[in-house]
């Protein structure tokens, strides 16, 4: 339904990998080459879809959402220490933190200078804002780090500056092309906050309670990085107070070894941690469905309908 659109966006971002140093090049080159579902540019595509517009505006803003969120994903591959990308070595594994660091700060550069170049002041502060959103919320997890006094408001509030307020801006951004009034403008930003709230809530409970098979990823990897997700929020509401307190000397102490690993397992299966967190995860899912009721039913929505559903299936 959107392969050229979605074609025109792989051009654009290997379009404006100019820089005069060519290890910059290379480096972004490398990240972009790895693919990536593009869900972000996806949702814009759809969303402009969906609200009338498709030019060629929709490829090049797509392509400033992916440099700022190919950016973010750099910084956070460094400051996690992580070894690998989309199944094959991260870019700070390859070429060292500081070059990795300082090519995700071109990619932001890079991003706004698009943004620029387009002109419409609306989604320029869309975007700065999103920006800065995330750059909080980084702070914000950092912060949260291993603490036992995270609340689920918290979370909530990580999860959405890390993770949802970039849907929501793709999402917003479409209403805006289209020229669509406040109140679809409004829907789509809620549609596209409420989903990935939802998306980040799926990823956090498969780290725990996926299958390594299907998932592709070790489990555990959160509280490896001292992160307290919805499933450990969740298990340390219902646990009894003994293991409530041998789950906190585990997380405080990060010792995360493969023992300690599959006791916190364990007792997310015994208090049925995945039932009682994906109702959660669910609740979010269908506020996003319900904000797309405003728009007429056509194949643009249906897709939305569909990708919204892909996103959160239990395993992948």
């Amino acid at each position: 339904m959107i392969e050229k659109q979605r074609e025109e966006v792989e051009k654009e971002l290997l379009l404006n990998l100019d820089s005069d140093v060519q290890m910059v090049n290379e480096v972004a080159a490398y990240v972009f080459e790895s693919g990536g579902k593009r869900l972000r540019p996806v949702f814009l595509i759809l969303s402009s879809l969906l609200c009338g517009y498709d030019g060629p505006r929709t490829a090049a803003l797509s392509g400033v959402v992916e440099y700022i969120h190919t950016a973010t994903l750099l910084h956070d591959d460094v400051i996690d220490g992580a070894m690998y990308r989309r199944g094959r070595k991260s870019a700070n594994t390859v070429f060292g933190n500081d070059i990795t660091v300082l090519c995700g700060d071109f990619l932001y550069s890079r991003a706004f200078m698009n943004l620029v170049k387009d002109g419409n002041p609306e989604i320029q502060m869309t975007l700065a804002v999103a920006a800065r959103t995330m750059s909080e919320g980084e702070v914000f997890q950092l912060i949260k780090t291993a603490d036992i006094r995270i609340t689920i408001d918290d979370y909530l509030k990580i999860i959405n500056s890390k993770t949802a307020v970039l849907f929501s801006s793709c999402c917003e951004i479409g209403a805006l092309l289209g020229g669509q009034d406040k109140d679809k403008r409004t829907a789509l930003r809620d549609f596209g906050k409420n989903l990935g709230i939802a998306f980040q809530m799926s990823d956090d409970i498969l780290d725990y309670l996926g299958d390594e098979a299907k998932t592709g990823k070790k489990p555990g990897t959160d509280l490896k990085e001292g992160k307290i997700t919805l499933p450990v929020i969740v298990l340390l509401e219902n646990a009894s107070e003994d293991e409530k307190v041998k789950v906190r000397e585990i997380i405080v102490n990060e010792n995360s070894d493969d023992e300690n690993l599959a006791y916190i397992i364990e007792l997310m299966k015994k208090y049925d941690v995945k039932r009682k967190s994906e109702e959660i995860l669910d609740s979010y899912s269908a506020k996003a469905k319900e904000s797309l009721k405003l728009f007429p039913e056509n194949k643009y929505r249906e897709a939305l309908e569909s990708l919204a559903d892909y996103m959160i299936k239990r395993e992948k």
